[in-house]
């Protein structure tokens, strides 16, 4: 079997979402198991994903639904696919009525359906939210009859989504899965992140409690969600052809069990909790958010997070873990993992902080990849203004050594330094543009091309780019992103080529160079090395546009 095939004996499953907390960890289990189609808005590279045989990846913002569909073609081509796992999904602490929610959310699944249709998918896996549900009154609980009621701007999105699931009229079966709180032991869930950054710190509101401390929501540990997410592909066709299933342990856990338990195990016994009424509370988060706001350091703590002070999120998972055959597994539990979650905190400070700070971040639409989308839709006209300026200053004696060069060489080597600098972009991997500058600049150097000259036919790119997108406060990519993705690149690049130039020959070595023609790739094998490597990671993965596995 060849690198571009996958194996074909394993059952096929799209997984959107690829890149976050759940899809990470999915991946993981299920390496091995099935052929994956991972899609995400993050690259293979920046989402940490090791490559695998039978795993394909492919960025494409899901709220993009022509960009979406041409990836059936790729995915039918590959096997096909049985069963669609829809992790991807915007979600912020703002409690504002981001657009977001409307465009990712709803408009998104619409899309992502519409693709599970073009595969032929069977089984169509929707993450929603136990968040999206009413806290539940006194002596009630929410079961997989509660409807999604909750009434912000995230419920509103989940409730939307779940209602054009249930409204499908296609014989595709469909699971809604309301995830509880998830976790892992490196925590990974901000608000528990931020609870955590302030029991065990020195700071003054280390020991205070909203209310009475009450407020308790379920946790479920990210193993334990994605062994339910394992069973749900297992019992498909046995399942309803539309059901709602609890992802939940039947408990819930209080911030002042949370706040025990964690400071019991950093520091040996625990501290004593002062609970501050709710509103005293309110007026305190409010001051805090204030100050923060004047000073641009932002907290987490938002005052409408008080409105479910000594609240229970109380929930009755019982029909999903009888059906599923599926139960939390106890030494999971988040008040037994705490003693790992402290243990990890206090022994590796820096990866604890990436961690849970990247889960913070939600990018609605990641400017590299708008910046990436819009440069492959001019490419052409952006080769060609590079070709013609450089050809332009050919004639002004400013590129002198480019009239040994023909225009179809120029060409190609002018395409293929744009495919790898918006390869880079797109995965936010500067490698293959340094490997490039190092191998173009060690071959013009043979070929007796001034360096200045190399340096300023790289530089067009820059220009050209520049020139023909627009920037500003109404733009959709700003300056900054321009600087980072085009500038900074550009610049590594002739850093690159001067270190190249600057390297000293022996003596007598530079005369007994044998003569290149410049219209030709070398066969060296330094230079043939780069170039695999620089197609190994301009290719990661999957190419959906040319509809190859590399």
């Amino acid at each position: 079997m060849s690198r571009d095939e996958m194996n074909t004996a394993l059952p096929g499953i799209i997984v959107t979402g690829a890149s976050g907390f759940v899809g990470r960890h999915f991946l993981e289990e299920a390496d091995g198991r099935f052929r994956l189609f991972c899609i995400a808005r993050r690259s293979q590279f920046e989402a940490g994903v090791a490559r695998r045989p039978d795993l394909r990846w492919t960025q494409v913002d899901i709220g993009d639904r022509e960009a979406l569909l041409e990836v059936s073609r790729c995915i039918q081509q590959h096997g096909g696919a049985s069963v669609l796992l829809h992790l991807a999904g915007y979600y912020d602490f703002s409690y504002q009525d981001h657009q977001e929610y409307s465009r990712t959310n709803v408009q998104g699944t619409r899309n992502v359906l519409a693709l599970a249709e073009a595969v032929g998918v069977s089984h169509f896996i929707f993450s929603s939210s136990l968040a999206a549900c009413r806290f539940p009154e006194a002596d009630d609980v929410i079961t997989e009859d509660t409807a999604p009621d909750a009434d912000f701007p995230y419920a509103r999105s989940k409730r939307e989504a779940e209602a054009i699931l249930r409204g499908f009229g296609g014989e595709m079966r469909r699971s809604i899965v309301r995830f509880a709180a998830i976790y892992s032991d490196w925590c990974e869930y901000p608000p528990v992140y931020a609870f955590l950054s302030t029991w065990l710190s020195r700071a003054w509101n280390a020991r205070i409690l909203g209310g009475k401390g009450k407020s308790a929501v379920p946790y479920l540990h990210i193993r334990d969600l994605v062994t339910l997410l394992l069973r749900l592909i297992e019992e498909g066709e046995h399942l309803p052809r539309c059901g709602t299933y609890n992802a939940s342990p039947n408990h819930v856990t209080s911030h002042a069990d949370m706040f025990q338990t964690a400071t019991t195990c950093l520091y040996g016994k625990a501290h004593r909790a002062f609970r501050i009424p709710r509103i005293p509370a309110y007026l305190g988060v409010a001051l805090r958010q204030a100050i923060a706001g004047l000073m641009r350091a932002p907290v987490f703590e938002r005052p409408w997070m008080l409105r479910y002070v000594d609240r229970e999120l109380r929930v009755d998972a019982s029909r999903t873990q009888e059906l599923l055959r599926w139960r939390p597994t106890p030494r999971y539990d988040i008040l037994r993992r705490m003693l790992i979650m402290v243990e990890n905190m206090k022994s590796h400070p820096e990866l604890w902080r990436q961690r849970n700070e990247a889960a913070l971040l939600h990018v609605a639409m990641r400017p590299n990849l708008v910046l990436y989308t819009r440069l492959l839709h001019m490419r052409e006209d952006v080769l060609a203004d590079v070709v013609a300026r450089i050809r332009d200053a050919q004639q002004l004696a400013a590129l002198g050594d480019y009239e040994r060069m023909t225009d179809e060489t120029l060409n190609t080597f002018c395409t293929l330094f744009f495919e790898i600098l918006i390869t880079a972009i797109r995965t936010k991997n500067r490698a293959p543009v340094r490997s490039y500058a190092r191998m173009l600049a060690y071959h013009r150097r043979r070929q007796r091309f001034a360096r200045e000259q190399v340096g300023a036919a790289l530089t067009m790119f820059g220009r050209v780019i520049h020139d023909r997108i627009p920037t500003g406060a109404r733009a959709e990519i700003s300056g900054e992103n321009l600087n980072e993705h085009i500038d900074l690149n550009l610049q590594l690049a002739l850093d690159e080529i001067e270190e190249v130039y600057a390297q000293r020959e022996r003596p007598g070595e530079e005369s007994a160079w044998p003569h290149e023609d410049v219209n030709l790739f070398s066969d060296d094998l330094e230079m043939q090395r780069l170039i695999d490597e620089i197609n190994d990671i301009c290719h990661d993965g999957w190419d959906f546009r040319t509809g190859s596995a590399v």
